[in-house]
């Protein structure tokens, strides 16, 4: 049986806000390791690590808040025995900023080989868009550095742009390093880019036009239950493990019912596959 991780993000619904429970809970859920954002880093480094090591949790990776933070999370990295450091998304709103943005994410990569980590990017639906001759995810994965800069597929994203995660992992073999083991229910296309620096802040939140609002929201409702979407999550798996995959995450961004028992479903149906 494979090892099955969760991103701490899944517990991001507006009734889970204390880091320390959600860790107490997915262990109890019987998840082997998390992925860790931004909430958890206001836990210390040490105290932690002393944590994750009393329940038995492994720290596989983590998302930094923003791409500014990521060299500064090396050491709380390092603490934790964790090698990989990610940013969830990049504004990308022309070709220009996606050469511009495979050039720093080279840069970070180089800072944090040196320190024996690795610079992980993750995609959504818009990588899947096109850029000149190909799509974003292409040129971002032939343009970065394979010894400093990997990639996490989102299954999720990427069945929903429209695209076979099973002919991405093969496709890029070696680079996809980890995957966010996420389900969708319906194909959305590549979302166009939105650029939340210019969206107000409230309460920690960016606030959207309706319209974008509307089009966000659908986009997080077709995160259905585990084995009931687009995805092949057997031939996935097959395909991730002959590609090198290291780790399996699982994300949840919506649920109807509740996020908990939620998450103790999808672990229970992936457990047949993983």
């Amino acid at each position: 049986m494979g090892k099955i991780n969760i991103q701490m993000y899944s517990f991001f619904d507006g009734k889970h806000n204390d880091s320390r429970e959600n860790l107490r809970t997915a262990a109890e859920l019987g998840y082997d390791g998390v992925e860790l954002f931004t909430p958890d880093f206001g836990i210390p480094a040490d105290e932690m690590k002393s944590l994750t090591e009393e329940l038995g949790l492994a720290v596989v990776s983590m998302h930094a808040p923003a791409k500014g933070d990521i060299v500064g999370l090396i050491p709380y990295a390092k603490a934790l025995g964790c090698h990989n450091i990610g940013l969830s998304m990049e504004t990308m709103m022309t070709e220009a900023d996606v050469h511009r943005w495979a050039g720093e994410m080279n840069e970070i990569g180089k800072v944090l080989k040196a320190e024996g980590c690795r610079m992980i990017y993750h995609n959504h639906t818009q990588e899947f868009a096109p850029c000149g001759d190909a799509r974003i995810i292409d040129v971002l994965i032939r343009e970065t550095d394979p010894e400093g800069v990997g990639f996490e597929l989102d299954a999720g994203w990427c069945a929903a742009a429209g695209f076979d995660p099973v002919e991405v992992v093969s496709e890029y073999a070696g680079r996809i390093k980890l995957i966010h083991i996420k389900e969708s229910s319906e194909v959305i296309g590549p979302l166009p880019p939105i650029d939340i620096t210019k969206a107000e802040i409230v309460d920690g939140r960016p606030v959207f036009s309706p319209e974008v609002q509307a089009m966000l929201d659908h986009a997080r409702a077709i995160n259905c239950p585990a084995c009931e979407g687009l995805v092949d999550w057997a031939g996935l798996k097959a395909a991730a493990d002959a590609a090198g995959c290291e780790a399996y995450i699982v994300e949840r961004e919506f649920s109807k019912g509740d996020r908990v028992e939620q998450l103790r479903e999808d672990l229970m149906r992936y457990r047949n596959i993983f």
